[in-house]
């Protein structure tokens, strides 16, 4: 069941527009958007009503690493629907350090044909020891963040 008129803000741009969808068979796609000051509020609007989507970010178990979890993000926007089957597919993820920021840690999540990337570099916790004992360098800040 298709809702006929629904308020919301536009979240593409920083202006954050109280926009009103509503249906309208008159139009080409098929719903009238009013209040965007851009295109872009109007191409939201439409897509919110018809295939809302958007970007998950969450984290995953890693092992062999200095910390539990390493944060992850879908590298596109995937089905609103789909978010909380893609959740609990990557809590039973666990990944091996060292890991690469965006590095691919699930390819094709349910088959969107969007892939989850790592959001940080995570290095193996016996390599940080050792770069920690043998190193005289001081920027290792690269090595944790």
């Amino acid at each position: 069941m298709m809702v006929e008129a629904k308020d919301m803000v536009c979240i593409v741009c920083p202006l954050g527009c109280k926009l009103k969808v509503t249906k309208d068979n008159a139009s080409e796609a098929g719903f009238a958007v009013e209040g965007n000051k851009c295109p872009r509020g109007l191409d939201y609007g439409i897509k919110e009503m018809t295939n809302p989507t958007r970007v998950l970010t969450t984290t995953v178990k890693i092992t062999h690493a200095a910390l539990n979890r390493i944060p992850v993000r879908t590298k596109g926007a995937i089905p609103k629907p789909l978010i909380f089957q893609a959740m609990k597919l990557m809590n039973e993820v666990e990944v091996k350090a060292p890991v690469k920021v965006g590095q691919v840690v699930i390819k094709n999540i349910l088959g969107t044909g969007i892939d989850v990337i790592a959001s940080r570099s995570i290095y193996k916790k016996a390599e940080l020891n050792h770069y920690f004992c043998h190193s005289q360098r001081k920027d290792f800040a690269e090595l944790i963040i």
